[in-house]
């Protein structure tokens, strides 16, 4: 895992309002009692944009959950191409099981920070396990996704998907609204994750904006016609653990 440089940031407390309780909570209820989320303070590892967190075939020790910032398991090939393969969002955990290298490189697209939820406090690991495995089901359907993205939809339809796969994903953490999200993703970054040039990423963005399905100022997202997007990509529900707490 990417060592640190400077000063170590201050402790912090994590609310309800966190990104990584909501997450906690969707995964596991009870688990951000089980693990005194509310009443430790952790101390966070902060990564600058552009770094890598974890190599591919690294084991890391812990339990590291993204409490702010966006990052990505990542390929990259031979010739300098790269595939983002999944984003990884405020609330994520970075591993999909403790004991295994990671399959692929995590690389910080923004500045992040992270927590270790785990610690020799935890007397009893069963219900943060269950956690895991909830969220490695989880990604596994994402990953099913963008399969099916990059295999059979053209660019329009990859583009409605991720933004709704996005939103669902940010408003189960209290990110997102149904009709808005900030998304800190340069079109090099879109390009690598739907399989396109970033000339096609452009022309893409410009053709949704003269149809009135989004609009985007800076970093913010506007879904205008929420329903047609979701017919146009065939997007289904977001599966039990993304749904956002009532």
């Amino acid at each position: 895992m990417s060592t640190p440089s400077g000063p170590a940031p201050p402790r912090v407390t994590i609310d309800r309002s966190d990104p990584v309780h909501r997450r906690l909570e969707q995964l596991a209820p009870g688990l951000a009692v089980t693990i005194g989320l509310h009443s430790r303070r952790f101390t966070p590892r902060v990564v600058r944009s552009r770094r890598e967190i974890v190599h591919d075939g690294e084991t890391v020790s812990g339990v590291w959950m993204l409490r702010a910032g966006w990052a990505a398991l990542m390929r990259h090939f031979a010739d300098g191409r790269r595939q983002i393969e999944h984003l990884l969002l405020p609330g994520d955990p970075l591993p999909l099981d403790r004991d295994s290298p990671y399959p692929a490189t995590i690389m910080a697209l923004t500045p992040v920070t992270l927590v270790d939820v785990e610690g020799p406090w935890l007397a009893d690991a069963t219900l943060l396990d269950l956690a895991l495995r909830r969220h490695t089901m989880a990604t596994v359907h994402h990953l099913l996704d963008a399969t099916a993205r990059l295999g059979r939809q053209v660019a329009i339809e990859r583009f409605a998907h991720l933004l709704l796969e996005l939103r669902d994903r940010l408003r189960a953490v209290g990110l997102a609204s149904d009709t808005h999200f900030r998304m800190p993703l340069t079109q090099e970054m879109l390009a690598d994750t739907l399989g396109l040039t970033s000339v096609h990423v452009n022309r893409t963005l410009q053709m949704m904006r003269q149809q009135q399905l989004i609009e985007l100022a800076g970093r913010a997202v506007t879904l205008l016609s929420p329903g047609e997007l979701a017919r146009m990509a065939d997007y289904p529900s977001p599966p039990a653990p993304l749904v956002a707490m009532r």
